[in-house]
């Protein structure tokens, strides 16, 4: 029996009869890495998906085949398919955290896992092995960052001791040394216990580090290119200003005591190793974290923290997440998905059509894409329409978290590039949480890093980076 996994000249369409996927062959034997990359609407996810046999709704598969194992995985059906997964597959989608069970604990969900189940000792033996301490068994999802979901994640895949092992962008969003540990640790996954590994990414230079064959999909788009912006000093009135900000989930302290500024027109970065509070910060700001307390003020204006707070106040900061498809309603359209915020904020129902193309225009999206569903849209056209939905609420803060975490680099940079240009057309403070120093460096005024939920260095962006004071800062860099 052939094993591993092979495509065969695969293709898939959207309903509307846009190419998601063009004739792609790969081969990924057992014990070697295939690494998939290319630009945003590329096809990266769609090829993933279809190796597990599943395909969004609405798309169909126009020709070619996918064999895992030696078993054409489009010939079974659904409780077969089930099935097969359970014993020969295991996937790591790019926002890990939606597919973790948020009732359960991290002890649970391996011993659900596993073939068997396992002793404590395995358990924490597999925790181990993707850098996590035995104190996360005990932990439930949403009390996990980003990372820390991503490891576990990971985790449940060695759990599962599945011959083929699929992760779409594993080593997005983050930091340098998390980002090598977890490329060290699929290459020892693949290598000792020779499973197939097939992975997805943007970050060419480390996909080739990691991988034994690394395919390109697509070709890139032209990318609309702005004129150069010019530099533009921050205005002296601040935005809004959080002091002595704390959060905890159950009896953990997430974070503690967090002072944080930002000016008008200014733009604010923070940094910090996965599981640092960066994304507790975000949501505490937004009025998404309740277990919360500090003081926070927006263009003068004190906003509850931990508490319940009006519509228009809701409104004053807009949190764009790091995967918009996980927030995008899949049954609403783009139109009916920024008309919400725009009736709510006031905008009268007979001119919602018309301010929709602007903020389409604004977000450099053709206005012909209002009428399609997420899963027709490439990563970077949802995330422009996470972005084009957020300033339908006309925020005065707008928080961005790891945006650009799961896009190539042209996308990326033409989605910071158009964050630039609104802040400083408009006057808005951004927050920009990221792993990636680039995009701080060449688009943030300042920044923070954040270390076990305390800031533990700030100041302006080139002298924090130029000239680290912590080894927090400095494993950012490596």
């Amino acid at each position: 029996m052939t094993t591993g996994v092979v495509v065969e000249e695969l293709s898939v369409r959207a309903r509307s009869g846009t190419e998601l996927l063009a004739q792609t062959s790969i081969q990924v034997p057992p014990g070697t890495i295939t690494a998939i990359t290319g630009p945003s609407g590329a096809g990266k996810t769609t090829l993933l998906r279809a190796v597990l046999g599943h395909l969004a709704d609405g798309t169909t598969r126009a020709h070619g085949s996918v064999h895992v194992c030696g078993q054409d995985v489009f010939a079974l059906e659904p409780r077969a398919l089930q099935v097969f997964r359970r014993e020969h597959l295991a996937y790591v989608s790019q926002d890990p955290g939606a597919a973790l069970n948020p009732t359960m604990r991290i002890g649970s969900l391996l011993a659900e896992a596993a073939a068997r189940r396992p002793t404590r000792a395995e358990q924490i033996a597999a925790l181990g092995r993707t850098g996590l301490p035995e104190r996360v068994l005990r932990s439930r999802p949403g009390e996990l960052s980003g990372g820390e979901q991503r490891r576990v994640a990971l985790a449940l895949a060695l759990a599962r001791g599945a011959g083929v092992l699929v992760v779409d962008e594993p080593l997005a969003g983050l930091h340098g040394q998390l980002r090598n540990e977890i490329a060290e640790l699929l290459r020892t996954l693949a290598a000792d216990d020779k499973v197939a590994v097939l992975v997805s990414g943007h970050d060419t230079s480390a996909l080739h580090r990691l991988a034994d064959e690394v395919i390109s999909l697509g070709t890139a788009r032209a990318t609309l290119r702005p004129a150069a912006l010019a530099e533009h000093a921050p205005e002296d009135k601040v935005a809004f200003r959080a002091t002595g900000l704390s959060a905890r989930a159950g009896r953990r302290t997430l974070l503690e005591s967090v002072d944080l500024t930002v000016g008008a027109g200014e733009s604010v970065a923070i940094a910090g190793p996965s599981g640092a509070g960066k994304t507790t910060l975000a949501r505490v700001l937004a009025g998404l974290h309740t277990a919360a307390s500090g003081t926070l003020e927006v263009n003068g204006r004190t906003l509850g923290i931990g508490s319940a707070r009006s519509r228009r106040d809701r409104r004053r900061i807009q949190l764009i997440p790091q995967n918009p498809l996980s927030t995008l309603n899949p049954k609403r359209t783009v139109l009916q998905t920024v008309s919400r915020p725009l009736r709510l904020s006031g905008v009268p129902r007979r001119a919602v059509p018309g301010r929709a193309d602007a903020l389409m225009r604004q977000v450099e999206l053709d206005p012909a894409l209002l009428h399609r569903y997420p899963d027709e849209l490439s990563g970077g056209q949802r995330q422009r329409v996470a972005i084009a939905r957020a300033l339908a609420a006309a925020p005065e803060v707008l928080i961005c978290d790891e945006i650009t975490s799961a896009l190539d680099t042209e996308t990326a940079a033409a989605i910071m590039r158009m964050v630039d240009r609104t802040r400083i057309d408009t006057g808005i403070g951004v927050l920009v949480i990221s792993h990636d120093m680039s995009v701080i460096a060449g688009h943030c005024h300042r920044m923070l890093v954040l270390a076990d939920g305390v800031v533990v260095e700030a100041g302006t962006t080139g002298t924090v980076l130029g000239e680290p004071g912590t080894s927090h800062t400095r494993a950012l860099l490596a």
